[in-house]
């Protein structure tokens, strides 16, 4: 054990004396495993870390994961409103929708990469809120539109408006939380995805027995959605915070026992400057462009269900209401599946097999919706699917994360290019799953197998690497950096 050179010390609030200078390193753990905690506590800073992990949860993670449960149910709103006469009221046929769901992909893109450097000048605190009102406002004039044209241009906002609220959440997320604690409450963030098809399944399908002269049921999506948004993102404004060392609801013992910690862990990264010269040199890494491949696909298998999931029943013989309160079995899979993922992680000894499992589970669930029109047999292969999808959106971006959080420039492009490529799988998916080919859908299902597997082959590549990589830190190792990759 190598003993740390901080001689920092706080009273706990039991009159306990906490030394910081005990922070100590664990170097290694078992042979093979990754899962380990880099840095080792005494009872009484075991006890304070629980303290200090329990108030940023009920605090930024809560309003993290509510405010991100409304982002996806705005982004998806428009599958929902396609279910119950979108297409119809606005004169759309052959792939217009699918235009629209591309031109909100191309907007989220636009300004992605961008936005973690804005959020590190401007503060978490502010940005974040400001994004959700913004999106809030254009989902509601969603509402409103008579024409296609009109629905291109605000799916083009909505993107836009939406870029930078994930990854800045994800950045944020790597400031507070040690390396240990970090991916199981990427997967609780995350966990808000299938929780919004869950719920958007029977919203949309209650807001479809609304009679009204003027409103139709599709625009009552939009505009409940958006004002809803709104309010909850103005309670932002209150309970964000930038990191650590700014936190107004953490005591001086606690901010200080977390940064002498994290800069035992080698991930101290939230009160760093962050330049563009130094994020273009972690862009320079193949390892972490590998591991995006990883994420891209489980994305993929995710936006399948959040998506084309309604579509996919519908096209099954079940009416629009049935068809939405159907879709909500594989998003509910998928939200059981992102609540073991912290088990499963631990089960498997490492982030890397456990993703692998589950995107082969996602694969075998699209092996089964290519090969059949029977109706229970698709049921169970968009179940396997939202399994497999979700499990691999809680496991992937805090991986990505905590393998790449040795510095912010590090975290920031991390956290960006989960992002970006998870984003980037809707764009694939607008262009695969043609209405000329329902109701098999076999382009975008062929498309989903291909794209599982590469991503199993991106795992494995990453794997090797990492155990590489780590080899040569451990001979370089010195007592104020024990940063390794976890596998």
């Amino acid at each position: 054990m190598i003993m740390a050179d901080s001689k920092d010390s706080a009273v706990g609030a039991q009159g306990s004396k906490v030394e910081y200078s005990e922070i100590s390193s664990v170097e290694g753990g078992a042979p093979g495993s990754s899962v380990v905690d880099s840095v080792e506590l005494s009872a009484a800073q075991d006890k304070l870390m629980k303290s200090y992990c329990w108030k940023v949860d009920r605090r930024i993670l809560l309003y993290s994961i509510a405010l991100c449960v409304l982002n996806q149910s705005d982004r998806g709103s428009i599958g929902v409103a396609k279910v119950v006469g979108l297409e119809e009221d606005l004169g759309m046929a052959n792939n217009d929708f699918n235009i629209a769901a591309s031109l909100f992909t191309v907007g989220y893109l636009s300004l992605e990469f961008f936005s973690n450097f804005v959020l590190k000048r401007v503060g978490a605190s502010v940005l974040l809120p400001t994004l959700g009102i913004l999106w809030g406002l254009v989902c509601m004039l969603q509402g409103v539109i008579t024409t296609k044209g009109q629905l291109y241009a605000m799916r083009l906002l909505l993107g836009m408006s939406e870029c930078g609220f994930t990854a800045g959440i994800l950045l944020i997320l790597s400031f507070f939380y040690p390396k240990r604690k970090l991916t199981t409450r990427v997967a609780l963030f995350y966990l808000s995805s299938p929780l919004a098809n869950v719920l958007s399944g029977p919203l949309a399908s209650a807001l479809s027995q609304i009679r009204h002269p003027t409103v139709k049921r599709w625009q009552w999506v939009f505009l409940l959605e958006g004002a809803l948004t709104i309010a909850v993102s103005i309670a932002g404004y209150f309970v964000l915070q930038d990191h650590p060392e700014k936190c107004r609801f953490l005591t001086g013992e606690e901010r200080e026992f977390m940064r002498a910690y994290k800069q035992r862990e080698g991930t101290l990264g939230g009160s760093q400057k962050l330049s563009f010269g130094a994020a273009l040199r972690v862009l320079r890494d193949w390892q972490l462009w590998a591991m995006m491949v990883a994420t891209f696909a489980a994305c993929e298998a995710c936006g399948s269900v959040a998506t084309f999931a309604p579509e996919v029943i519908n096209e099954l013989g079940f009416s629009p209401a049935q068809a939405q309160a159907m879709s909500a079995l594989p998003s509910a899979c998928g939200a059981v599946a992102m609540l073991l993922v912290g088990r499963m992680v631990r089960l498997c000894g490492c982030h890397w097999l456990a993703g692998v499992c589950a995107l082969a589970t996602a694969l075998a669930g699209s092996v089964v919706l290519v090969a059949t029109l029977s109706v229970p047999a698709r049921i169970i292969g968009l179940c396997l699917l939202g399994t497999g999808g979700f499990a691999g959106l809680g496991i992937f971006p805090g991986w990505n994360i905590t393998a790449n959080s040795r510095n912010v420039a590090m975290s920031t492009v991390a956290a960006g290019l989960t992002v970006f490529f998870g984003s980037s799988s809707s764009f694939v998916l607008s262009n695969v799953f043609l209405n000329s080919d329902a109701p098999r859908f076999v382009i975008g299902h062929t498309v989903n197998i291909g794209i599982m597997a590469l991503g199993i082959v991106s795992c494995v590549v990453t794997r090797i690497s990492m155990g590489r990589r780590n080899r040569k830190l451990r001979d370089l190792q010195f007592a104020g950096d024990m940063f390794q990759y976890e596998l």
